[in-house]
């Protein structure tokens, strides 16, 4: 889905001075009306406006700025005694209304604000991710499956994740830097502080003041920082929510403006699940939903009105909450029905009704409902449950190809450790594996070896921990080109943890199956090579779900043999395998990704087919060149195969 977040600012242009007070959030006030217009005209589509216009301006500010996508509703405020000629504005329906009262005024804007921010946002896109249920690798939906279960993991992390005494001030110190110039939206900032309790989340949620446009922005773009700094707000929101959890079953609605594009996915995503990545805003009043999505079309052919029909029971097991807040909102007079962000959505039907809506028909589902759970478990599994909470942040970060963002909390939780804590090694570890995703291998090897002598000082001789460090010692090497090091490390790790686990069936020994294949390959012992990967196949097979991403590898290697010994459609049939394998559990622009992408450019190239090549070398470029900096050596290497490719 579109990734923009539409913030709705009010902007006053007036020729005399209105003590607002408290009631309604001003972003700026003008007195010259070419400033005004010059600062509407530099407003991205992507924020949208309220304007509030005195009179004697309108009737010249209007006429310039009515056409703008950006300007969202205007107001107009006479304080003059005598009576306004209204009848020019009947043209213009963004004019909402003519006051003579201020306090009606703001009562007008508060009315359709709690339309704005709660269920008519429907000019503000829906962020969500969509799961193909069909065990079918022919259906596939194209990158989505990655997405789903990527954004399931991160809410996850950052519910898990224990809130610190500090985050609260980090994001006041976030929230000061943003708005330093706006005397207002300071004087909001200064209330937080000193009265925000958790019982209070959803009032000031609900307010449309600076927690509600920061909180859902960065949900929609996933602003990692701001992510971790707002996981005390997440968290207190969830607990509200389960604290006052509808007790019988509902049907609430949301109108929407979505995209001719988006409209396409959601036609064929019948069947199959959606993970909102925000919380969701709905109203149990279907007509509410409906007049505001019948006034906010303006004339866009470009955007499609639809109807989200949501039916929820809350006593199906492990669903995400959600409440009736309207006790506790800051529009208290709003039915509204909050969703908790994360929640699993089947898709029953869609169509378009005689008012030329689209009708969506959805159902909220039990975490339990779809396919991919397993490889979400297992995925939350192998993060572990007792390690510290910023080390598994920084894990999910690395799933998510988020390398940087990892390193830097690494490094973050590498100062709050004293020398002697045993999470220090596992640090040590987490910087070695992802310093050499960066491609900086040496900087990984001094690293690992830190982590390497701690252990062995702690951990007796065979410990399956020292097994996971010659593992990742043994891939730097490997990526090095040191081949007798590689091995001798992978060896180390097998031996260990063929001792530890008394059998040749763990998950642990089917890594080291294929990390010894990959040096046989290099050593071009390529019978060996798929002996080793076919035995890693055969245990990932019986103890990992169909598609997670370790099968991946595992086909990718094999494919890889097959290209060596020259039997073309065999290793492309792998590398497709693969790719479906990886597009369902990682996200789109993971380099694992990319790497089996430059290996069906390879298959191309060497069978004559030099455009379906280059389109696979130049997609593997677009997320190598996302993921890493530009002198990383598979970015360099992906560029000389475009080169190589292009001048033939």
């Amino acid at each position: 889905m579109r990734q923009i977040h539409k913030n709705f600012n009010i902007v006053c242009l007036l020729d005399t001075y209105i003590n607002f007070e408290e009631n309604i959030d001003i972003q700026q006030i003008f007195k010259e009306l070419d400033q005004c217009e010059q600062y509407i005209r530099s407003i991205s589509s992507s924020n949208q406006l309220i304007l509030i216009v005195s009179s004697d301006f309108s009737q010249e500010l209007i006429p310039e700025i009515h056409q703008l996508s950006q300007v969202y509703s205007i107001y107009i405020y006479c304080h003059h005694e005598q009576e306004f000629n209204q009848h020019w504005t009947e043209q213009y329906n963004k004019v909402k209304g003519i006051y003579y009262e201020i306090d009606q005024l703001i009562a007008s804007i508060k009315s359709n604000e709690v339309g704005i921010r709660a269920i008519t946002a429907v000019d503000e896109p829906l962020s969500m991710s969509i799961c193909n249920v069909s065990n079918d690798y022919e259906q596939t939906t194209s990158d989505l499956d990655g997405r789903f279960v990527h954004s399931q993991l991160l809410i996850d992390c950052l519910l898990r994740m224990e809130p610190l005494s500090t985050d609260k001030n980090e994001f006041i110190s976030f929230c000061l830097n943003e708005y330093h110039d706006n005397e207002d939206m300071l004087k909001i900032i200064k209330e937080f502080e000193d009265d925000y309790s958790s019982d209070r989340v959803i009032w000031w949620y609900t307010r449309e003041t600076f927690i509600y446009r920061i909180l859902n922005k960065s949900l929609r773009i996933q602003n990692i920082d701001l992510l971790f700094t707002l996981r005390f707000l997440i968290r207190d929101i969830e607990q509200q929510l389960q604290q006052h959890q509808c007790s019988s079953p509902i049907t609430v609605y949301r109108g929407q403006l979505i995209s001719i594009e988006e409209l396409e996915l959601l036609k064929q995503s019948k069947g199959k699940l959606v993970s909102m990545n925000s919380f969701l805003s709905t109203s149990l009043n279907r007509n509410t939903a409906l007049v505001y999505l019948n006034t906010n079309i303006n004339d866009n052919t470009r955007l499609q009105r639809i109807l989200f029909e949501i039916d929820a029971d809350p006593c199906r097991n492990d669903i995400k909450p959600f409440a009736n807040i309207s006790s506790f909102s800051y529009f208290p007079t709003e039915d509204e029905i909050l969703m908790m962000l994360g929640s699993v959505f089947r898709v029953n039907n869609l169509y378009l009704d005689e008012d030329q809506i689209w009708i969506m028909n959805i159902t909220l589902c039990s975490d339990n409902d779809h396919d991919l759970k397993s490889i979400v478990d297992c995925m939350k599994n192998q993060y572990g449950s007792e390690q510290t909470r910023l080390l598994l942040f920084g894990h999910v970060l690395v799933d998510m190809a988020y390398f940087d963002d990892a390193e830097k909390y690494y490094h973050r939780l590498l100062k709050d450790l004293s020398s002697d804590d045993k999470d220090i090694c596992n640090c040590y570890h987490a910087l070695g594996k992802v310093t050499c995703e960066k491609g900086n291998y040496d900087a990984s090897l001094i690293w690992l070896y830190k982590s390497l002598e701690i252990m062995k000082q702690k951990l007796k001789k065979n410990h399956s921990q020292i097994g996971f460090i010659y593992t990742s010692i043994g891939e730097v090497y490997q990526k090095q080109g040191n081949i007798k090091q590689a091995l001798e490390s992978y060896e180390k790790a097998l031996d260990i943890w063929m001792k530890t686990y008394d059998n040749d069936k763990h998950e642990y020994v089917a890594w080291c199956f294929n990390n010894i294949a990959n040096i046989y390959v290099m050593e071009k012992k390529y019978s060996e090579a798929l002996e080793y990967n076919k035995k890693a196949l055969e245990i990932k097979e019986k103890i990992l779900p169909s598609s997670h991403p370790c099968l991946g590898n595992t086909y990718l290697n094999i494919g890889n043999v097959y290209y060596h010994i020259g039997q073309y459609d065999t290793a492309l049939k792998n590398y497709e395998l693969s790719k479906k394998t990886y597009e369902i559990s990682l996200t789109p622009q993971h380099p694992s990704i990319a790497s089996v992408l430059k290996n069906i450019g390879i298959i191309y190239e060497v069978k004559g087919d030099f455009s379906e090549a280059i389109k696979c070398y130049k997609q593997a470029y677009s997320i190598r060149q996302t993921c890493f900096s530009l002198s990383h050596p598979d970015v360099i290497d992906i560029k000389q195969d475009i080169e190589r490719i292009s001048n033939k």
